[in-house]
């Protein structure tokens, strides 16, 4: 591995040199020079190899790194990668110095962009709530909520996921008070779905499955049907289940229902998916058979839609079997 010349002097050698020798492996000497580099680059890379490379001792530099950068305008670490990446890497290092983050949640650095300005710091403070939760502070709770209203949607989203990994009974009602307020973009309320069923397996599912019928937008039914889904839990398998079987006349947005249920990968919702296979519509088969696919080297669950399928006896449903499951469909009988 190349090894620049050391020096005590943070422009002695080139940003360039320093990333052609930050290479993974690379020795805690080596990222700690980096890492007192005054250009973002090589503190970026470096902030990530300490993370991958768990070398916990480098936490007093990267907080150094961090607060060195925080007091520089945007030209000297333009779209906070610097700061971004050394954050990242205090959570990834589990830092529990909860005042660190708690001042990271401050950060803002305003971008010039098209006759506008835009703050690059939202996914660095996103990080820092992650950091701030994992703490374990007694009051870290009180800051995430202060972040809800943050005006950029990224560390509105950081603070759901972070507020997630708080104390399970105090995070289920601040997301449940979110979800219900929403949000202008959606996505903040697809990740109040996720971290809600992530903490509360008993009663998520039936808050989250409100958003099924559509009355809320087509978007948000379509995050909290793909929520209930990545969750795996029987519960909000069956809380899919109900809703498709409440739509007599389905919109075309009701298959992410069914694909849903295939993401679950439990074996209520292959039952589900399965009986539909068998005895409904040929056009909710094909969706069962597209959203199935999803599954196709799971030997179980191709040779059970195949059974199914062959059971039918109908050719063009076992044509779009072959199509979709590929090499899975050779054993077909």
């Amino acid at each position: 591995m190349k090894q620049p010349k050391r020096t005590s002097s943070r422009h002695a050698v080139g940003p360039d040199a320093l990333l052609q020798a930050l290479e993974p492996g690379a020795d805690e000497a080596l990222l700690h020079q980096a890492l007192a580099h005054a250009h973002y680059r090589p503190v970026a890379q470096a902030a990530a190899l300490a993370a991958d490379g768990l070398h916990y001792a480098l936490e007093p530099a990267l907080m150094e790194a961090f607060r060195r950068f925080a007091a520089l305008d945007h030209k000297r670490d333009p779209g906070c990668i610097a700061k971004g990446a050394l954050a990242r890497a205090l959570v990834a290092l589990d830092s529990l110095d909860a005042a660190f983050f708690r001042d990271g949640l401050k950060l803002r650095q305003l971008e010039p962009t098209w006759g506008e300005s835009v703050d690059t710091a939202g996914d660095v403070r996103a990080s820092c709530a992650m950091g701030l939760a994992a703490s374990g502070d007694t009051g870290a709770l009180l800051d995430l909520v202060d972040l809800l209203v943050d005006p950029e949607h990224r560390a509105r989203s950081g603070a759901v996921r972070a507020i997630g990994c708080t104390e399970p009974r105090a995070a289920s009602a601040v997301l449940r008070t979110k979800a219900l307020l929403g949000d202008a973009e959606p996505e903040v309320t697809g990740e109040c779905f996720r971290a809600l069923l992530a903490v509360d397996a008993d009663g998520g599912p039936g808050f989250v499955a409100r958003w099924l019928d559509g009355a809320g937008g087509v978007e948000l039914a379509e995050l909290a049907a793909l929520a209930l889904g990545e969750s795996r839990l029987d519960a909000a398998v069956a809380a899919l289940r109900a809703r498709w079987e409440a739509e007599p006349f389905r919109r075309p947005w009701h298959q992410v229902l069914l694909r849903a249920a295939a993401l679950a990968r439990s074996d209520a919702a292959l039952a589900w998916l399965l009986g539909l296979a068998a005895d409904a519509d040929a056009g909710t088969a094909r969706q069962v058979v597209e959203v199935l696919a999803v599954n196709r080297h799971q030997r179980r669950v191709a040779d059970a839609l195949r059974t199914r399928l062959a059971t039918r006896g109908d050719a063009a449903l076992l044509a779009a079997f072959r199509a979709e499951f590929g090499n899975a469909a050779e054993a077909d009988p």
